[in-house]
């Protein structure tokens, strides 16, 4: 637990380009796959963009992960595409990333123009803007 008793998570990365390992949660490994928690061993290394890579980032991701909006391996769950678009750029902003949906795309998996795309749709729709609140509210 940090000063605020908050849960704390240990992220490691290995390997030449930063590949993501896990995350810790009080020293049981938790991993998510295609929907469903599944051996570690299963799961398939995901590149963490340098931007991520920060103590900034860890505290920032893990808040995220303790509230069920990313998985351990820092993948959405259970979010729309214009709501994943909203989270990359919450949390660019607060990591003052500059190149978001490149970063996203990367770490997602997504054509970093599709998610521009999703991101300018959600600034349409009401519920992107209570999303928005929830966010910044698990941020503060």
């Amino acid at each position: 637990m940090d000063r605020d008793g908050k849960p704390t998570f240990n992220i490691n990365f290995h390997g030449p380009v930063g590949s993501y390992q896990y995350i810790e949660n009080f020293g049981t490994l938790n991993q998510f796959k295609d929907g469903e928690y599944v051996d570690a061993e299963e799961v398939k290394e995901v590149e963490i963009p340098e931007p991520l890579k920060t103590d900034e980032a860890k505290d920032v991701l893990g808040n995220f992960i303790y509230n069920r909006l990313l998985t351990e391996e820092l993948q959405p769950i259970d979010l729309s595409k214009p709501e994943q678009a909203i989270l990359a750029r919450v949390i660019s902003e607060r990591l003052e990333i500059k190149d978001v949906w490149q970063v996203f795309g990367k770490l997602w998996q997504v054509r970093p123009e599709t998610l521009r795309n999703y991101y300018n749709k959600a600034l349409d729709q009401r519920k992107s803007l209570d999303f928005q609140d929830k966010l910044k509210n698990i941020l503060d």
